[in-house]
């Protein structure tokens, strides 16, 4: 929601349970194998600052084959003048809630008075709640213990768009003043290894240090290596889709089989182990692309755009028609079809999985 800050984290080694779509008035969070057009039809009205909850849960199917097995949204209510002991400090007394739950899923909502948990108890075909003086949120799944106070700004932070994980947060409190750590700066490259390709002057792999690297054309470093993907591919099931992908404005297509940071000089970063980083130098005759602009990623079955703290910022042409400017240093969950801006002519456009 536009007022506040809004987070989400996964948990390690695991796949995305929840798609989340945040929108300037309401939050949805639905599975993550729901339908790409109801996910759309969310997201189309990301835009809008004022949105129903009946506008909502109508883009919801509740019967047939696209029928999620559980959902929660969530918009503000109207503040009453008076309300609250701090005058009109939304931040000290929180503001009024409307919330909507169906299935396994749970909404934690928290007020100056402690928190409460809210489920759909099993009452069909969903359950409608407003609550007071709301200072937070925690959405996930109703195993997972209640969530303490605390962390409320935790996970990643998010804009407005598409996004994924295990757990949104939300609070009214909004970004706190030190958020060096929603912003993604280069550090130092410590005991990796860089492996420049001499046949692409404008690719560099990085590996983590004791890892295989894999030359970027995809070709095997020697037959052995050929020979253990080989036996990797035949393990995997057949009908398994493949990688995202994206496309350079030079026309060449790239499967997300690595974390991709594109810019006029983009610079590598510490990698985990396991983990590929690929850099990609792109031309900007009038700079307009900073030296590391954008990383782009596969988590799970969703693509992840960030701008790396641009200086001229990150356009997002969604399907749908509707451009959003990506924040400095934020991420976003992408469908297909999207094109994103960097400058100069750089338009990249996400692939679909092969």
């Amino acid at each position: 929601m536009q007022l506040g800050r809004v987070g989400c984290e996964t948990a390690p080694l695991e796949s995305a349970e929840w798609t989340f779509v945040v929108g300037r008035g309401f939050l949805a969070v639905v599975p993550a194998g729901t339908a790409s057009p109801v996910v759309a039809a969310l997201h189309a009205l990301a835009a809008d600052t004022a949105v129903t909850l009946e506008a909502l849960v109508s883009l919801i199917p509740l019967g047939g084959a696209g029928e999620p097995d559980a959902f929660a949204v969530i918009v503000p209510g109207v503040r009453r003048a008076g309300d609250g002991a701090n005058g009109d400090d939304p931040t000290q007394d929180g503001i009024p809630v409307h919330a909507v739950v169906r299935g396994a899923i749970a909404v934690d909502v928290f007020s100056i008075g402690g928190s409460r948990r809210f489920t759909d108890r099993n009452i069909r075909p969903w359950l409608l709640a407003e609550f007071q003086s709301v200072t937070g949120l925690v959405i996930g799944s109703p195993l997972a213990a209640v969530a303490r106070a605390d962390r409320l700004g935790a996970g990643r932070m998010l804009g407005t768009g598409i996004d994924a994980g295990d757990t949104l947060f939300w609070s009214v409190a909004g970004e706190p003043d030190d958020t060096a750590d929603t912003v993604l700066r280069p550090r130092r490259i410590v005991d990796d290894t860089v492996v420049l390709d001499r046949r692409m002057r404008d690719r560099v792999v990085v590996v983590a240090a004791g890892a295989p690297a894999v030359e970027p054309s995809g070709e095997p470093a020697d037959p052995s290596a050929g020979e253990s993907a080989a036996e990797s591919a035949a393990d995997e099931p057949a009908d398994r889709p493949g990688p995202h992908g994206f496309r350079l404005a030079t026309g060449e297509e790239v499967r997300l089989g690595a974390v991709y940071r594109i810019g006029r000089s983009p610079r590598p970063r510490r990698i985990q182990p396991g983990e590929r980083l690929e850099l990609i130098v792109v031309d900007s005759a009038t700079a307009l692309v900073s030296a590391n602009h954008l990383e782009i990623r596969q988590d799970g079955d969703a693509v992840v755009v960030t701008d790396l703290g641009s200086t001229n910022g990150t356009l997002v042409h969604f399907p749908l028609g509707r451009t959003q400017r990506l924040r400095f240093g934020a991420s976003l969950t992408v469908l297909p079809g999207t094109t994103v801006d960097i400058g100069d002519g750089n338009l990249i456009e996400i692939l679909p999985a092969d």
